[in-house]
């Protein structure tokens, strides 16, 4: 009979001495708002002021969480996954909005509290990932991008123009849904229950810790959905579907699941995202979104949580963080190169990605799994290389 053992004190040390720069790592990012203003204080306002900055670095790793689950675990290719982080962020502005765009009737409590309201949010997103996966059962490969290319273009698109919907057996004539351009504001904030506290734009702290405690959670979520049942059903149709419909596994489900858990993280992130900025507005979810989303994917590691994270800290770091303080640099210095270093941003990381492609497919931070199927070819091309020298060897050997 196995005898259950507690978590004790000797347990912790030997975690903490095996995984120390992990903990130093969560413990700088716990006290990041207090290290920031510090900056500030100790540089005469000169370096620092990055805590927005790191709040939207947190929000594209949430999003790459989620596309990591349609990509990583199911092998699902997604080129319009920014539809479902707009999609989150206007249920969102739609549901809590005061003021919202067909007039004076918000939407009644309590589904324009901020908490409930991000849940609706989310599970709207998974029911548009359900929509979307439907009539694309039957697709793989380049048709499944193609058509989820489409659906994050219609997306945009149709929130810019839901400006005067009639539908006459409903009493609706020419009422206008998301406000075009001019996007929906303002959005509730979230407010702390049983103390009063609510959000603000003055102190960003608070959202920060709010969108950690939210990246902490789907980590965790992520990394129970790779060694579920469910978690495995994906890696096994990501490796041929027809072996996994062969072996029991219902191919259709699975795939509609993978769909709707990365719709639903991703519209969570927008419902977030939309509270943070006060504000939303179709520009926001355009095509580079999600092949921003997909960048961070790749250059962290596909299949990887901690890869998706990495490749969002990296390559939205890079965008919101490093060129804008090179920018900086330069214009204090007088140095004119005729252009700004931001605005090359999109060339950068395309060459990022080649070179990715070219020296790691893999990612930073691959997957275990996924790092050996990307050098099986060339394992196998040495084996047989091997193999090739050996037989001339043993012919050379008969033959004297």
């Amino acid at each position: 009979m196995a005898v259950r053992r507690d978590f004790g004190q000797n347990d912790f040390i030997v975690f903490a001495h095996k995984r120390w720069p992990l903990l130093l790592l969560a413990l700088f990012a716990a006290l990041y708002p207090f290290i920031d203003r510090a900056m500030l204080v100790l540089t005469s306002n000169q370096v620092g002021n990055f805590t927005g900055s790191f709040v939207n670095i947190v929000v594209y790793s949430l999003l790459a969480l989620g596309l990591n689950i349609v990509i990583g675990y199911a092998g699902l290719l997604d080129l319009g996954y920014a539809a479902f982080f707009a999609i989150g962020a206007y249920a969102m502005a739609l549901l809590t909005s005061p003021s919202p765009p067909w007039g004076p009737y918000p939407v009644p409590f309590p589904f324009n509290y901020f908490w409930v309201g991000i849940i609706l949010a989310a599970g709207i997103a998974a029911f548009s990932g359900l929509l979307l996966g439907s009539p694309t059962i039957p697709l793989r490969g380049d048709y499944l991008a193609i058509v989820t290319l489409g659906f994050g273009e219609v997306v945009p698109v149709l929130f810019r123009n839901l400006t005067c919907v009639t539908i006459p057996f409903l009493g609706w004539d020419c009422i206008d849904i998301t406000a075009g351009e001019k996007g929906v504001n303002p959005i509730a904030l979230p407010t702390i229950p049983f103390t009063g506290y609510t959000f603000n734009k003055i102190d960003l702290g608070p959202w920060y810790w709010l969108a950690l405690l939210l990246m902490v959670f789907l980590v965790f979520f992520n990394m129970r959905l790779e060694n579920s049942r469910l978690g495995r059903s994906w890696m096994a149709m990501r490796e041929d579907e027809d072996a996994a419909a062969a072996m029991g596994i219902d191919t259709v489900r699975v795939k509609l699941l993978a769909f709707m858990m990365g719709a639903m993280i991703s519209g969570f992130a927008g419902a977030y995202y939309a509270s943070y900025i006060q504000g939303v507005f179709p520009s926001t979810f355009e095509f580079s979104t999600s092949i921003i989303i997909l960048s961070a994917v790749i250059l962290g590691g596909v299949g990887n949580p901690y890869g998706a994270l990495l490749g969002g800290l990296v390559i939205v770091g890079v965008d919101t963080i490093v060129l804008p303080t090179l920018d900086g640099v330069m214009a204090q210095n007088n140095i004119q190169l005729g252009f700004t270093i931001n605005n090359l941003r999109y060339g950068l990381f395309g060459a990022t990605l080649i070179l990715m492609m070219l020296f790691r497919p893999e990612g930073l931070l691959p997957n275990k799994a996924r790092a050996r199927e990307f050098h099986e070819a060339e394992e196998e091309e040495e084996l047989s290389g091997i193999s090739a020298a050996e037989e001339e060897v043993a012919r050379e050997g008969e033959a004297g």
